[in-house]
């Protein structure tokens, strides 16, 4: 049973972890995001959660914390079922031209594969948002075909275009800014993924889940200026698992 690999840590003052000892999967992710929602309407924190932990930030409380630790496996433990996710698929245009893609290449080569085969294996799939993290609205996706399992780069970038579509170890990911990383860049989409201003900043959120297709370079141009003038709008429909 996930409840049964509970460990609770305090941390600093007011902050708490709860930690599961069990491996990353769907299964658990939604596990997770039940316990969030559960704790989120009890206590009014900020909750951050990862692969495996629920991080409950500035917890005030006048119980002590034997009772404090009491109080949350209590809360963990009345989440008995899990109901069947229904999430918000996205379609995310990419454009894999080395122009956009600078690591395509090199990817091609080490992977001992066309350009045309990574395209494939990269937009095939179905991956699913475990949790937002590095960057605000750098969504951590899970699902990559793992023929394109690479490792990270040894000297990391000191500058990512904005909107980069990258792989690294077991997993891709988007850049939603401009920032070092070490991530092998094999294309860009046209999308502005984070913005400060909006509510919410990002479309995304964990539980989601995102289909890649490829669009060549004159496509990229078009869509990124409808997109910048909200002519047009990221493709997005219920998905029933």
């Amino acid at each position: 049973m996930i409840e049964d690999t509970l460990r609770i840590h305090k941390m600093g003052e007011s902050n708490w972890l709860l930690q599961w000892k069990y491996t990353p999967s769907q299964e658990l992710l939604y596990y997770l995001l039940a316990v969030k929602k559960k704790l989120s309407a009890l206590y009014d924190v900020e909750i951050v959660h990862t692969y495996t932990e629920l991080l409950i930030k500035d917890v005030r409380h006048t119980l002590d914390v034997v009772d404090v630790e009491v109080r949350f496996r209590e809360i963990v433990n009345s989440i008995t079922t899990v109901p069947i996710k229904t999430s918000t698929l996205f379609r995310i245009p990419v454009c894999y031209d080395p122009e956009f893609g600078n690591d395509i290449i090199e990817v091609s080569n080490t992977k001992k594969c066309t350009i045309s085969e990574i395209i494939s294996r990269h937009t095939e799939p179905i991956y699913t948002i475990y949790f937002m993290g590095f960057l605000p609205g750098f969504p951590y996706l899970e699902g990559l075909d793992q023929r394109l399992s690479i490792e990270r780069k040894s000297t990391p970038r000191q500058s990512v275009p904005k909107g980069s579509v990258a792989i690294g170890g077991n997993q891709t990911g988007i850049y939603p800014q401009k920032s070092p990383g070490g991530w092998h860049v094999i294309g860009n989409s046209p999308i502005s993924f984070f913005n400060p201003t909006s509510k919410p900043p990002t479309p995304f959120k964990a539980g989601d889940v995102i289909q890649f297709y490829a669009i060549d370079k004159q496509t990229h141009i078009a869509m990124k200026a409808a997109f910048a003038t909200g002519s047009m709008h990221i493709e997005s429909y219920q998905y029933d698992r």
